[in-house]
């Protein structure tokens, strides 16, 4: 059974869900199997609760919402009125249980506080976590509304003792008396959104404030304004309009919510830029003096517009109003009148979804950078695999990895859409430093037209007309051959190549690394490296490696995607590299030779090569597990292995696979990726001097943040 604990606030609004988030996230990098679960749901238009189906499509986890959620606010309701409430309390733990026996620790979330039955749900909680021996984990504002307004109320409520936080040292103390007084373990509290200018003095008092009530803070996280800003699809789906334009900018945020009465020139005077706007859709001016500002460089720009009363402007003011701003530009309709309207925007909270990926990430990095969860794993009981590793684990400790010493990577496809999400997902997370290449203009235009905000630390650099440029064609003109000594014309016309600037950037030590790949080729991303930077010595080849993440474990296979059909040197080389990319990447190296026999059953010139090959590996490095010729099956399970090469430290063991032939190697990668439904990370070059690595053209947003991360990490060991 796992151990869990019960997440749950001191008041409705306190962002417990967003903390539930982020703790399962940053556990699964110590644990193998951590679950989610919320006792008591709340189900809405589709059905279900929107926490949970959060957590399930943010996180990824197995079980359905069910399972996660299996009773709701009103079944509860009901069975106190019928006197079954135990019986309800007994489905409760069996629907734990079932989670429970597959997880090594299960992070539960408390009751919502809405409608008629929040003044009950202190008690509903405090029986909850009695009956599923999991200890309260307290979420609680830094600043409640009185001290956020500045009020002279909060001020003298304050208790002396607990200096700036007082008032919620007061709401924590009540509620600690509820709990206490039904039996409940505390297992301590975590304070959300205090002010970031006073967080280390807010956290010391707190700290302090805490333990005289014998409680442990376990972390203060700062408000942020990405989290606490609206977004424009929130506004669409409280208030039921309907979008006219603008569909692929509904994510949004609203820096304002401002009412246009006035005429058009009054208008635009006093509305600042993000600003939601509510207006009569009869309006056509002032419709009109918006679209322009939508566009325009030197007038602030809307977030969006609300058009109210179920107006619209005729027909031919609309299509103006659309070619303007090319469509771009959130165009809401309601019915209600502009008064209702600003009333029910105000109203609308900020709330979590899971496609707002950049928000989830922030989730996640703020309680990993500010969060102790020693304490759950201790109690977990369960310490970290060192050679086995989940996806989610590899995944997160390779992003902490990077992030630890963070690198410089340039990326040289500056205006792919997916290249710019991924950058910027990526500087947000505070994983590495970036360089795009393009033209600033267009560059900085695609940012805004994605929705994405501009990123200070974002470089961006236009290879045509960089300064840089005819420094690189010189050393260009260096680098290469005698024999194939280019041209002045034919260098510096190759300098203004975004491939060819970005991998010089990494030879010159400009940059640490190279990604590219999303609408290049492989052959023209991987050209120039091949030309000048050049193989590390002791390596007469550049190969690739694909991490294979398997449910329990991640593997190595090599080489799948570069060298067609490598002679026996040349795949001890792909071995010795594929071998120390394992070791980088915190995976212990058990180099499997493959092929179609094992041990000495077998004759033919291929199993001769790898007999041949293995040999060499050995040879080379002595101290390095490796066995060959084997066949896959005896290299991954212990049972054949015990059949066909009892004794082998590699057999049955190995973590890291070597194909003889592109052939086999792509088909065996892809065969695996669909059928086992693993994540196959890769391809990742190695036997480079430095890192230069390509993506797919048909690569994810979150392919291009792992190749990202795996390049910087190899960067910290070149």
């Amino acid at each position: 059974m796992a151990s869990s604990i019960l997440v749950t606030a001191t008041e409705r609004g306190s962002g417990k869900s967003t903390i539930a988030l982020g703790l399962v996230h940053l556990l699964e990098s110590s644990l193998a199997k951590v679950g989610y679960f919320k006792p008591i749901g709340r189900r809405d238009d589709l059905g279900s609760d929107p926490d949970v189906r959060l957590m399930k499509d943010a996180l990824g986890l197995d079980f359905s919402l069910e399972e996660m959620a299996p009773v709701t606010m009103g079944e509860v309701q009901e069975a106190l009125s019928r006197g079954t409430y135990d019986q309800l309390l007994d489905t409760i733990l069996e629907a734990y249980e079932r989670i429970a026996d597959k997880c090594d620790f299960v992070i539960c979330e408390g009751t919502d506080y809405f409608g008629a039955m929040a003044a009950f749900e202190f008690d509903i909680n405090a029986d909850i976590s009695r009956n599923l021996s999991s200890p309260v984990l307290l979420v609680t504002q830094g600043l409640n509304s009185a001290e956020a307004d500045g009020g002279d109320q909060a001020d003298d409520q304050i208790d002396d003792r607990a200096g700036p936080c007082g008032n919620m040292i007061k709401n924590v103390a009540l509620v600690k008396e509820h709990f206490d007084a039904k039996g409940c373990e505390m297992f301590g509290v975590v304070i959300n959104r205090t002010e970031p200018k006073s967080d280390r003095e807010f956290h010391d008092a707190a700290e302090l404030a805490l333990q005289r009530l014998g409680l442990k803070l376990l972390g203060t996280i700062p408000r942020t304004g990405m989290l606490s800003k609206l977004r424009v699809e929130e506004v669409v789906d409280a208030l039921g309009a309907k979008v006219i334009s603008g569909h692929d900018r509904l994510n949004v945020a609203i820096q304002d919510v401002s009412v246009a009465g006035m005429t058009v020139e009054h208008a635009l005077e006093r509305i600042p830029r993000g600003s939601l706007v509510v207006v009569a859709g009869d309006r056509d001016d002032v419709l009109l003096g918006l679209a322009a500002a939508f566009v325009s460089p030197s007038v602030p720009a809307p977030a969006g517009v609300i058009m109210t009363g179920g107006l619209e402007p005729r027909k031919n003011v609309m299509n103006l109003l659309l070619d303007v701003t090319g469509r771009q530009m959130p165009l809401l309709q309601v019915q209600t009148n502009t008064y209702q309207t600003a009333i029910g925007v105000n109203k609308v909270q900020p709330s979590l979804q899971a496609h707002q990926r950049m928000r989830i990430e922030l989730v996640k990095t703020l309680v990993e950078s500010n969060v102790d969860v020693e304490l759950l794993i201790a109690r977990a009981s369960v310490q970290p695999k060192t050679r086995r590793a989940t996806p989610k684990q590899f995944i997160h400790r390779m992003v902490h990895t990077a992030r630890k010493d963070r690198r410089h990577i340039v990326l040289p496809e500056g205006m792919e859409p997916r290249i710019l999400h991924a950058a910027h997902e990526l500087l947000d997370r505070e994983i590495v430093d970036l360089t795009v290449l393009g033209d600033p203009d267009q560059i900085r235009r695609e940012v805004g037209r994605l929705g994405l905000k501009p990123h200070d630390e974002l470089r961006i650099i236009d290879p045509a007309t960089s300064d840089l440029r005819e420094g690189f064609a010189k050393r260009y003109i260096e680098l290469r051959s005698p024999k194939r000594t280019p041209t002045w014309e034919m260098s510096f016309d190759l300098m203004s190549d975004p491939t060819y600037f970005s991998t010089m950037m990494v030879q010159e030590g400009l940059a640490d690394g190279m990604v590219s790949g999303s609408v290049t080729t492989t052959a023209a991303t991987l050209r120039p490296a091949l030309e000048f930077v050049k193989t590390k010595e002791g390596f007469a080849i550049a190969s690739s490696v694909f991490f294979m993440c398997l449910p329990d474990q991640v593997l190595v296979y090599g080489d799948c995607a570069v060298n067609p059909n490598p002679t026996a040197e040349q795949l001890a080389d792909i071995a010795l590299a594929s071998a120390e990319t394992a070791r980088a990447f915190g995976i212990d190296p058990l180099v499997a030779m493959l092929s179609y026999s094992t041990g000495a059953s077998g004759t033919g010139s291929e199993v001769d090569k790898v007999r041949e090959a293995t040999a060499l590996v050995r040879e080379r490095n002595p101290d390095l597990p490796v066995e060959g010729p084997i066949q896959y099956d005896a290299a991954i399970d212990p049972r054949v292995a015990e059949t066909k090469l009892p004794g082998s430290k590699v057999a049955g063991a190995a973590t890291v696979f070597i194909f003889p032939d592109l052939n086999s190697g792509n088909n065996t990668y892809k065969a695996v990726q669909r059928a086992a439904k693993a994540i196959a990370i890769g391809p990742v070059m190695q036997g480079l001097k430095k890192p230069v690595n390509d993506l797919s053209r048909g690569c994810s947003i979150p392919d291009i943040i792992n190749t990202v991360v795996i390049t910087a990490i190899q960067a910290q060991r070149t």
